[in-house]
């Protein structure tokens, strides 16, 4: 941590430590030798305070203590000892790049399959549809990351997760307009930039986005946003 944040911190502990009540200033002095017992770092402590000082002023107002906000002593000591690191930040670009090759892979593996099935009858979607609607759900897919699942991440800050009515004010109208443009890719007037491949054609194209997905994830260690992360215990 950056020495002058460090020192910022121990300035607010220090102020925030005597406006808290005395079953809560007894309960911080305990916390302290507990951590100390267990050889935490003297920044490492500041943090830990830091964290936990903050809700302890603003929720004892309401008569809540800090047994009932963090669990007994050794339950906070314990949590903080094992705290999980934080997911290291993904690039938004790499993610997009995962989510729309991943797409195109699922999708264009499902269409060729259903092709070769019906004799071309259900090859539905053209290359250039392919590509827009993979193209342009990867990036709505970042964004449900963005929103939601970054916040489920062991160790994410989630005071700043957005509400969820002002998350889903925008991600619905935006999932809708994936589903619009996507349908708009296959009119007839794109006909000539989107021809309709036999259905091994299209099930090559899905095979190498997956291919090429595997490869990059390998190469660059991206973190994808299709799975919800695991809750913390």
């Amino acid at each position: 941590m950056e020495p002058e944040v460090l020192r910022q911190y121990v300035s607010e502990n220090r102020e925030l430590e005597p406006q808290l009540t005395k079953r809560n200033q007894q309960y911080i002095f305990d916390l302290k030798k507990s951590l100390q017992a267990a050889n935490l770092s003297e920044e490492e402590m500041v943090i830990a305070m830091h964290d936990i000082l903050p809700t302890l002023v603003e929720e004892q107002k309401s008569g809540k203590t800090a047994r009932q906000l963090f669990g007994t002593v050794a339950e906070r000591t314990e949590s903080i000892l094992n705290k999980p690191q934080p997911m290291p930040e993904a690039k938004p670009v790499l993610m997009w790049v995962d989510n729309t090759l991943f797409i195109l892979g699922v999708f264009g593996l499902m269409v060729g399959v259903m092709g070769l099935f019906t004799n071309g009858k259900a090859q539905m979607y053209g290359v250039f549809s392919l590509l827009v609607g993979a193209a342009i759900g990867g990036f709505v897919f970042y964004l449900f990351y963005k929103f939601f699942y970054q916040y489920e991440q062991p160790g994410a800050d989630k005071s700043k997760r957005p509400k969820l009515w002002k998350a889903m004010l925008l991600m619905v109208p935006i999932f809708f307009l994936w589903m619009l443009l996507w349908g708009v890719s296959s009119l007839p007037m794109f006909d000539i930039i989107n021809p309709t491949l036999p259905p091994l054609g299209t099930v090559a194209i899905g095979a190498a986005a997956l291919g090429l997905r595997w490869f990059l994830k390998k190469k660059y260690n991206i973190q994808g946003s299709f799975a919800v992360p695991p809750r913390e215990q």
